[in-house]
């Protein structure tokens, strides 16, 4: 999911689920994995080893659980799980840096302005797609205020 390695001061951590790092559960818990590892490290660099940075979150995933009751309710459970895990990033002593090479979009998208600065190429597409449907980006810092509140 998330592969960290630290070399002196500086830690990476490269987003690893194919094809388009899509988030999920198990991919949040990853990144507190990788933010509680980081050790002596004084600098975080987020990069990704496929074409796309993020897509965001695992859209599988959320029209599978939008059928239910239950399932809406585990999806704002993760919608504040991802907060929490940006927040934690955002406000991290480690300097951060998203290499974003591909695709941003949504979770991922949020993912990237949670570092402290962002270097993105030529070909890269940043975007908050949910946007267009008429709903707000959920893990940026209004949606973590609101989810604390």
């Amino acid at each position: 999911m998330i592969h960290l390695e630290i070399a002196g001061a500086v830690a990476v951590a490269t987003l690893a689920r194919p094809p388009v790092n899509a988030i999920d559960e198990e991919w949040i818990k990853g990144l507190h994995e990788v933010l509680a590892k980081t050790g002596s490290a004084r600098v975080l660099l987020v990069r990704s080893s496929e074409k796309t940075f993020s897509a965001g979150a695992d859209l599988a995933l959320m029209r599978a659980r939008f059928d239910s009751e239950a399932g809406r309710a585990a999806m704002v459970a993760f919608a504040r799980a991802m907060q929490r895990a940006y927040a934690r990033l955002e406000t991290s002593p480690l300097v951060s840096i998203a290499e974003i090479g591909g695709a941003a979009m949504g979770g991922g998208l949020e993912l990237a302005l949670a570092c402290d600065l962002r270097i993105a190429s030529a070909e890269a597409k940043l975007g908050l797609p949910e946007a267009r449907l008429g709903l707000l980006p959920a893990t940026g810092e209004a949606a973590n205020q609101t989810a604390s509140s």
